[in-house]
């Protein structure tokens, strides 16, 4: 059985109601830097809904696409990422340290990772002193490579965001020495629509956790409002271009396929009131 943190309350500054007009004409000194960790080959038919009507016209393809972990360099208060990606199993064997008699049935996934591509070794090239983890949520390919992490550096979830692992048949032990997990409470977030649940992190409007269930239970998108960039991570919310365009949400191995999709409408209404904020998906190379 794998090993699970206590879970404790992530604190958060005070929170205030705003907008997203106001968020964006008062840009911070935040930066983003986004690493390929590795990449994974699957059906698309996890990443769309090919029930959907919007998607009548496609046919299951297998998709081999990128694993990301993004470094968040903030002036004041340092270095964080968001996922941390494949750790570096996935260089011996696809199915990495993946344990399971049934993981290639609950994990129909392959994954590719050439030497010092996982997380650990890149921040280990960059002389990265990491502050904390955000995690979009707890599937393998978002969070193994905090296993190559110290254990001591702080990790954040959406609350009751569940484990990933189905007792003998597919496990990954990813929280091996790691005391505790802090989870964000979205109780507390004030309503921005059409996002609605929005944490302001850090306090400053720099970094913002946005509550994008469906996709797993407690699904977490972050906004990053820099002075160089504005970017919207979607996290699995939104995995591939397509899906976004065609206004597709994520299909098989959903928590809530119809959730999933409702989430995906907030975000394309968002980005349709500001078509110039970036998106980042989840499995999307970027532009």
């Amino acid at each position: 059985m794998i090993h699970q943190p206590i879970r404790k309350r992530f604190k958060l500054p005070k929170q205030r109601k705003t907008t997203w007009n106001e968020i964006f004409n008062n840009p911070k000194d935040i930066l983003i830097d986004t690493f390929e960790t590795g990449t994974i080959l699957f059906s698309n038919k996890y990443m769309l809904n090919l029930s959907h009507p919007y998607a009548k016209e496609l046919n299951e393809e297998e998709l081999q696409v990128p694993v990301f972990s993004h470094l968040i360099t903030h002036k004041t208060y340092g270095h964080f990422l968001i996922d941390s990606g494949l750790d570096r199993s996935f260089q011996n064997d696809v199915y990495g340290n993946i344990e399971g008699k049934n993981k290639e049935i609950l994990w129909p996934l392959k994954s590719y990772q050439e030497p010092n591509q996982d997380i650990a070794s890149l921040l280990l090239d960059m002389n990265i002193n990491l502050k904390g983890i955000f995690l979009t949520h707890l599937h393998i390919d978002h969070v193994a490579g905090i296993q190559d992490l110290p254990k001591d550096i702080q990790v954040i979830i959406g609350k009751d965001e569940p484990f990933h692992f189905f007792g003998k048949n597919l496990y990954q032990d990813h929280f091996k020495g790691r005391e505790s997990i802090h989870e964000i409470d979205f109780s507390q977030a004030h309503q921005i629509p059409p996002l609605e649940s929005c944490i302001n992190l850090f306090g400053d409007g720099s970094l913002w956790a946005l509550f994008t269930p469906g996709h797993t239970k407690s699904h977490v998108s972050y906004l990053v409002n820099g002075k160089k960039q504005v970017m919207l991570l979607t996290g699995d919310a939104c995995d591939i271009k397509l899906g976004f365009e065609r206004c597709v949400g994520p299909g098989l191995g959903c928590f809530n396929v119809k959730g999933a999709q409702e989430t995906l409408e907030k975000i394309k209404h968002f980005s349709d009131q500001f078509p110039n904020i970036k998106l980042c998906f989840g499995h999307e190379k970027i532009d």
